[in-house]
Protein backbone atom coordinates (compact mmCIF):
# COMPACT_ATOMS: atom_id res chain seq x y z
CA UNK A 1 0.00 0.00 0.00
CA UNK A 2 1.13 3.49 -0.83
CA UNK A 3 0.56 6.07 1.90
CA UNK A 4 -0.42 9.67 1.37
CA UNK A 5 1.32 12.38 3.39
CA UNK A 6 -1.59 12.58 5.84
CA UNK A 7 -1.60 8.81 6.35
CA UNK A 8 2.08 8.45 7.25
CA UNK A 9 2.13 9.51 10.91
CA UNK A 10 -1.09 7.68 11.89
CA UNK A 11 0.28 4.55 10.19
CA UNK A 12 3.62 4.86 12.01
CA UNK A 13 1.87 5.16 15.37
CA UNK A 14 -0.49 2.26 14.62
CA UNK A 15 0.48 0.20 11.55
CA UNK A 16 -2.31 -1.41 9.54
CA UNK A 17 -2.43 -5.10 10.62
CA UNK A 18 -2.87 -6.06 6.97
CA UNK A 19 0.69 -4.95 6.25
CA UNK A 20 2.97 -7.89 7.07
CA UNK A 21 6.01 -6.28 5.42
CA UNK A 22 6.80 -2.58 5.89
CA UNK A 23 9.53 -0.87 3.88
CA UNK A 24 10.82 2.34 5.47
CA UNK A 25 12.82 4.43 3.02
CA UNK A 26 14.01 7.94 2.26
CA UNK A 27 16.96 10.33 2.43
CA UNK A 28 16.51 11.26 6.11
CA UNK A 29 18.37 8.50 7.95
CA UNK A 30 17.41 9.82 11.38
CA UNK A 31 13.71 9.98 10.55
CA UNK A 32 13.83 6.54 8.96
CA UNK A 33 15.39 5.02 12.09
CA UNK A 34 12.90 6.83 14.33
CA UNK A 35 9.84 5.71 12.38
CA UNK A 36 11.06 2.12 12.05
CA UNK A 37 11.68 1.94 15.80
CA UNK A 38 8.22 3.36 16.58
CA UNK A 39 6.51 0.76 14.38
CA UNK A 40 8.65 -2.07 15.73
CA UNK A 41 7.67 -1.19 19.29
CA UNK A 42 3.99 -1.62 18.45
CA UNK A 43 4.83 -5.33 18.14
CA UNK A 44 7.57 -5.89 20.73
CA UNK A 45 8.28 -3.40 23.51
CA UNK A 46 11.86 -4.59 24.01
CA UNK A 47 13.71 -4.63 20.69
CA UNK A 48 16.54 -6.58 22.31
CA UNK A 49 14.22 -9.48 23.11
CA UNK A 50 16.09 -12.53 21.72
CA UNK A 51 12.93 -14.66 21.59
CA UNK A 52 10.64 -12.32 19.65
CA UNK A 53 13.03 -10.11 17.65
CA UNK A 54 15.39 -11.14 14.87
CA UNK A 55 17.68 -8.74 13.01
CA UNK A 56 18.78 -9.85 9.55
CA UNK A 57 20.88 -8.33 6.80
CA UNK A 58 20.02 -8.25 3.11
CA UNK A 59 23.23 -10.10 2.23
CA UNK A 60 22.44 -12.94 4.64
CA UNK A 61 18.91 -13.34 3.26
CA UNK A 62 20.14 -13.42 -0.35
CA UNK A 63 22.84 -15.92 0.59
CA UNK A 64 20.43 -18.19 2.47
CA UNK A 65 16.73 -17.53 1.64
CA UNK A 66 15.66 -20.67 3.54
CA UNK A 67 16.85 -19.16 6.82
CA UNK A 68 14.67 -16.13 6.16
CA UNK A 69 11.57 -18.26 5.62
CA UNK A 70 12.37 -20.27 8.75
CA UNK A 71 12.69 -17.07 10.79
CA UNK A 72 9.57 -15.49 9.30
CA UNK A 73 7.41 -18.53 10.00
CA UNK A 74 8.79 -19.37 13.43
CA UNK A 75 6.46 -19.31 16.43
CA UNK A 76 7.20 -17.19 19.48
CA UNK A 77 8.52 -19.30 22.38
CA UNK A 78 7.13 -16.80 24.89
CA UNK A 79 3.83 -16.06 23.14
CA UNK A 80 2.78 -12.97 21.21
CA UNK A 81 3.82 -11.69 17.80
CA UNK A 82 7.36 -11.76 16.45
CA UNK A 83 9.35 -9.07 14.72
CA UNK A 84 11.99 -9.27 11.99
CA UNK A 85 14.13 -6.18 11.33
CA UNK A 86 16.06 -6.08 8.05
CA UNK A 87 18.84 -3.53 7.78
CA UNK A 88 20.13 -2.02 4.51
CA UNK A 89 17.17 -3.26 2.49
CA UNK A 90 17.77 -3.38 -1.27
CA UNK A 91 16.02 -4.29 -4.51
CA UNK A 92 17.66 -7.71 -4.40
CA UNK A 93 15.11 -8.62 -1.70
CA UNK A 94 12.10 -7.99 -3.91
CA UNK A 95 11.85 -11.47 -5.48
CA UNK A 96 12.05 -13.25 -2.12
CA UNK A 97 9.58 -10.87 -0.49
CA UNK A 98 7.13 -11.11 -3.39
CA UNK A 99 7.04 -14.87 -2.94
CA UNK A 100 6.75 -14.55 0.83
CA UNK A 101 3.83 -12.11 0.55
CA UNK A 102 1.80 -14.72 -1.29
CA UNK A 103 1.35 -16.44 2.09
CA UNK A 104 2.91 -14.35 4.88
CA UNK A 105 2.94 -15.26 8.55
CA UNK A 106 0.07 -13.67 10.47
CA UNK A 107 2.20 -13.61 13.63
CA UNK A 108 5.33 -11.91 12.27
CA UNK A 109 5.87 -8.33 11.19
CA UNK A 110 8.85 -7.59 8.92
CA UNK A 111 10.22 -4.04 9.02
CA UNK A 112 12.86 -3.12 6.43
CA UNK A 113 15.09 -0.04 6.65
CA UNK A 114 15.93 0.55 3.01
CA UNK A 115 17.60 3.93 2.61
CA UNK A 116 16.79 6.26 -0.26
CA UNK A 117 14.78 4.30 -2.86
CA UNK A 118 13.87 5.85 -6.21
CA UNK A 119 10.35 5.50 -7.68
CA UNK A 120 11.82 2.85 -10.01
CA UNK A 121 13.03 0.70 -7.11
CA UNK A 122 11.65 -2.84 -7.30
CA UNK A 123 11.45 -3.07 -3.49
CA UNK A 124 9.57 0.21 -3.20
CA UNK A 125 7.19 -0.73 -6.03
CA UNK A 126 6.44 -4.05 -4.35
CA UNK A 127 5.69 -2.42 -0.98
CA UNK A 128 3.49 0.24 -2.59
CA UNK A 129 1.49 -2.15 -4.79
CA UNK A 130 0.98 -5.16 -2.49
CA UNK A 131 -2.17 -5.14 -0.35
CA UNK A 132 -0.36 -6.84 2.52
CA UNK A 133 2.73 -4.59 2.51
CA UNK A 134 3.36 -0.88 2.95
CA UNK A 135 5.94 1.71 1.98
CA UNK A 136 6.69 4.47 4.52
CA UNK A 137 8.62 7.42 3.01
CA UNK A 138 10.99 9.49 5.18
CA UNK A 139 11.88 12.68 3.39
CA UNK A 140 13.97 15.43 4.89
CA UNK A 141 11.88 17.44 7.32
CA UNK A 142 10.95 20.86 6.04
CA UNK A 143 11.09 23.83 8.40
CA UNK A 144 7.36 23.62 9.15
CA UNK A 145 7.65 20.04 10.43
CA UNK A 146 10.77 20.87 12.41
CA UNK A 147 9.07 23.90 13.95
CA UNK A 148 6.34 21.64 15.33
CA UNK A 149 8.89 19.16 16.71
CA UNK A 150 10.88 21.98 18.35
CA UNK A 151 7.75 23.51 19.86
CA UNK A 152 6.51 20.17 21.19
CA UNK A 153 9.83 19.24 22.78
CA UNK A 154 10.21 22.67 24.35
CA UNK A 155 6.67 22.53 25.76
CA UNK A 156 7.26 19.07 27.25
CA UNK A 157 10.41 20.44 28.88
CA UNK A 158 8.54 23.39 30.38
CA UNK A 159 9.55 26.15 27.97
CA UNK A 160 7.85 28.47 25.51
CA UNK A 161 9.97 29.33 22.48
CA UNK A 162 9.26 32.68 20.83
CA UNK A 163 8.51 32.90 17.11
CA UNK A 164 11.82 34.50 16.08
CA UNK A 165 13.80 31.85 17.94
CA UNK A 166 11.62 29.10 16.46
CA UNK A 167 12.16 30.34 12.91
CA UNK A 168 15.90 30.72 13.42
CA UNK A 169 16.29 27.28 15.02
CA UNK A 170 14.19 25.39 12.47
CA UNK A 171 16.11 26.94 9.57
CA UNK A 172 19.40 25.58 10.97
CA UNK A 173 18.21 22.03 11.65
CA UNK A 174 16.90 20.88 8.26
CA UNK A 175 18.66 17.70 7.20
CA UNK A 176 18.37 14.80 9.66
CA UNK A 177 15.72 14.11 12.30
CA UNK A 178 18.21 12.51 14.70
CA UNK A 179 20.60 15.47 14.48
CA UNK A 180 17.69 17.86 14.96
CA UNK A 181 16.53 16.10 18.13
CA UNK A 182 20.08 16.12 19.52
CA UNK A 183 20.34 19.87 18.91
CA UNK A 184 16.99 20.51 20.59
CA UNK A 185 18.02 18.43 23.59
CA UNK A 186 21.28 20.38 23.77
CA UNK A 187 19.32 23.64 23.83
CA UNK A 188 17.07 22.40 26.63
CA UNK A 189 20.01 21.16 28.67
CA UNK A 190 21.65 24.56 28.26
CA UNK A 191 18.51 26.25 29.57
CA UNK A 192 18.27 23.91 32.55
CA UNK A 193 15.31 21.61 32.99
CA UNK A 194 12.41 22.45 35.33
CA UNK A 195 12.08 20.49 38.56
CA UNK A 196 10.05 17.36 38.11
CA UNK A 197 11.11 16.88 34.49
CA UNK A 198 11.20 13.15 33.70
CA UNK A 199 12.76 12.96 30.25
CA UNK A 200 11.86 13.99 26.76
CA UNK A 201 9.01 11.50 26.51
CA UNK A 202 7.32 12.81 29.64
CA UNK A 203 6.09 16.18 30.84
CA UNK A 204 7.20 18.57 33.59
CA UNK A 205 5.29 18.30 36.85
CA UNK A 206 5.58 22.06 37.32
CA UNK A 207 3.37 24.48 35.41
CA UNK A 208 6.17 27.04 35.31
CA UNK A 209 7.03 27.80 31.68
CA UNK A 210 10.44 29.25 30.93
CA UNK A 211 11.26 31.35 27.87
CA UNK A 212 13.58 30.55 24.97
CA UNK A 213 14.77 33.43 22.81
CA UNK A 214 16.93 33.82 19.71
CA UNK A 215 19.90 34.57 22.00
CA UNK A 216 19.59 31.05 23.41
CA UNK A 217 19.74 29.63 19.89
CA UNK A 218 22.88 31.61 19.08
CA UNK A 219 24.47 30.47 22.35
CA UNK A 220 23.93 26.76 21.67
CA UNK A 221 24.02 26.44 17.88
CA UNK A 222 27.15 28.44 17.14
CA UNK A 223 28.17 30.32 14.03
CA UNK A 224 28.91 27.25 11.90
CA UNK A 225 25.35 25.87 11.85
CA UNK A 226 23.60 29.14 11.12
CA UNK A 227 25.04 32.00 9.10
CA UNK A 228 27.85 30.06 7.42
CA UNK A 229 25.31 27.57 6.08
CA UNK A 230 23.06 30.35 4.81
CA UNK A 231 26.00 32.05 3.14
CA UNK A 232 27.04 28.79 1.50
CA UNK A 233 23.60 27.96 0.09
CA UNK A 234 23.15 31.43 -1.36
CA UNK A 235 26.72 31.49 -2.68
CA UNK A 236 26.04 28.24 -4.56
CA UNK A 237 22.78 29.66 -5.88
CA UNK A 238 24.55 32.85 -6.99
CA UNK A 239 27.43 30.97 -8.61
CA UNK A 240 29.96 32.70 -6.34
CA UNK A 241 32.71 30.09 -6.68
CA UNK A 242 35.28 31.85 -4.53
CA UNK A 243 32.88 32.12 -1.58
CA UNK A 244 31.74 28.52 -2.06
CA UNK A 245 35.34 27.28 -1.86
CA UNK A 246 36.12 29.41 1.19
CA UNK A 247 33.03 28.47 3.23
CA UNK A 248 33.15 24.75 2.44
CA UNK A 249 36.80 24.56 3.50
CA UNK A 250 35.98 26.47 6.69
CA UNK A 251 33.02 24.23 7.54
CA UNK A 252 35.01 21.05 6.99
CA UNK A 253 37.82 22.38 9.21
CA UNK A 254 35.17 22.80 11.91
CA UNK A 255 34.15 19.14 11.47
CA UNK A 256 30.85 19.86 9.73
CA UNK A 257 29.38 16.60 8.42
CA UNK A 258 29.19 16.58 4.59
CA UNK A 259 25.59 15.29 4.69
CA UNK A 260 24.50 18.46 6.51
CA UNK A 261 25.82 20.62 3.66
CA UNK A 262 24.03 18.53 1.05
CA UNK A 263 20.73 18.57 2.90
CA UNK A 264 20.92 22.29 3.58
CA UNK A 265 21.38 22.80 -0.15
CA UNK A 266 18.52 20.40 -0.88
CA UNK A 267 16.24 22.38 1.39
CA UNK A 268 17.19 25.68 -0.27
CA UNK A 269 16.61 24.34 -3.78
CA UNK A 270 13.33 22.69 -2.75
CA UNK A 271 12.09 26.08 -1.54
CA UNK A 272 13.16 27.66 -4.83
CA UNK A 273 11.48 24.80 -6.71
CA UNK A 274 8.21 25.09 -4.77
CA UNK A 275 8.10 28.86 -5.26
CA UNK A 276 8.97 28.73 -8.94
CA UNK A 277 6.34 26.05 -9.52
CA UNK A 278 3.69 28.34 -8.03
CA UNK A 279 4.89 31.20 -10.24
CA UNK A 280 4.82 28.90 -13.28
CA UNK A 281 1.21 28.05 -12.42
CA UNK A 282 0.19 31.70 -12.45
CA UNK A 283 0.90 33.02 -8.95
CA UNK A 284 2.81 36.29 -8.73
CA UNK A 285 6.30 36.22 -7.22
CA UNK A 286 5.46 38.28 -4.14
CA UNK A 287 2.59 36.10 -3.00
CA UNK A 288 4.46 32.90 -3.90
CA UNK A 289 7.40 33.94 -1.73
CA UNK A 290 5.10 35.00 1.09
CA UNK A 291 3.42 31.59 1.06
CA UNK A 292 6.63 29.86 2.17
CA UNK A 293 6.33 28.29 5.61
CA UNK A 294 8.14 29.27 7.72
CA UNK A 295 8.68 32.65 6.03
CA UNK A 296 12.04 33.78 4.71
CA UNK A 297 14.30 35.85 6.88
CA UNK A 298 13.97 39.45 5.74
CA UNK A 299 17.77 39.61 5.24
CA UNK A 300 17.68 36.99 2.45
CA UNK A 301 14.39 37.83 0.74
CA UNK A 302 16.00 39.90 -2.04
CA UNK A 303 18.63 37.22 -2.70
CA UNK A 304 15.98 34.52 -2.78
CA UNK A 305 13.87 36.46 -5.28
CA UNK A 306 16.90 37.07 -7.45
CA UNK A 307 17.73 33.38 -7.51
CA UNK A 308 14.19 32.49 -8.59
CA UNK A 309 14.93 33.94 -12.02
CA UNK A 310 18.33 32.26 -12.18
CA UNK A 311 17.03 28.79 -11.34
CA UNK A 312 13.96 27.78 -13.41
CA UNK A 313 12.03 24.64 -12.54
CA UNK A 314 13.71 22.38 -15.11
CA UNK A 315 17.22 23.28 -13.94
CA UNK A 316 16.20 22.92 -10.28
CA UNK A 317 15.00 19.40 -10.99
CA UNK A 318 18.44 18.52 -12.36
CA UNK A 319 20.14 20.21 -9.41
CA UNK A 320 18.05 18.27 -6.89
CA UNK A 321 18.80 15.05 -8.74
CA UNK A 322 22.54 15.81 -8.56
CA UNK A 323 22.29 16.48 -4.80
CA UNK A 324 20.40 13.22 -4.28
CA UNK A 325 23.04 11.24 -6.18
CA UNK A 326 25.82 12.92 -4.21
CA UNK A 327 24.09 11.99 -0.94
CA UNK A 328 23.80 8.37 -2.02
CA UNK A 329 27.50 8.34 -2.89
CA UNK A 330 28.47 9.67 0.54
CA UNK A 331 26.72 6.70 2.15
CA UNK A 332 28.88 4.16 0.33
CA UNK A 333 31.98 2.90 2.04
CA UNK A 334 35.35 3.74 0.53
CA UNK A 335 34.28 7.12 -0.86
CA UNK A 336 35.63 10.48 0.26
CA UNK A 337 32.47 12.18 1.54
CA UNK A 338 34.01 15.65 1.75
CA UNK A 339 35.33 15.53 -1.83
CA UNK A 340 32.01 14.26 -3.19
CA UNK A 341 30.11 17.02 -1.37
CA UNK A 342 32.51 19.78 -2.36
CA UNK A 343 32.58 18.71 -6.01
CA UNK A 344 28.78 18.56 -6.14
CA UNK A 345 28.29 22.06 -4.72
CA UNK A 346 31.00 23.54 -6.92
CA UNK A 347 29.46 21.94 -10.01
CA UNK A 348 26.07 23.38 -9.05
CA UNK A 349 27.60 26.83 -8.70
CA UNK A 350 29.22 26.44 -12.12
CA UNK A 351 26.03 24.99 -13.59
CA UNK A 352 24.15 28.24 -12.94
CA UNK A 353 24.24 30.06 -16.30
CA UNK A 354 23.79 33.40 -14.53
CA UNK A 355 26.64 32.93 -12.06
CA UNK A 356 28.86 35.87 -11.28
CA UNK A 357 32.53 35.05 -11.60
CA UNK A 358 34.51 35.70 -8.44
CA UNK A 359 37.93 37.26 -8.68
Amino acid sequence: MKLTFRQIEPFVQSPDPAARVIVVYGPDQGLMTERAKTMCKTIVSDLNDPFNVATLSTDKIIEDPASFYDEANAQSMMGGDRLIIIKNGADSLSTILKEYLEEPSAGTLIVIEAGNLTPRSALRKLAESAKNAAAVPCYVDDERNLSQIIRDMCTHAGYNIDQNALQLFSSTLVGDRAIARNEIEKLLLYKGLPKGYEGFEGAPSSNRMGKISANDIYATSGDVRDWSMDKLTYAVGDGDLQTVHTIIDSLFRDQMAPIVLLRSMQNHFWRLYATNTKIKNGQDMQSAVKSLTPPLFFKVQDEFKRQLSRWPVTILESALDALNKAEMMTKKTGYDQESITKNCLIQLARYNPSRRRAG
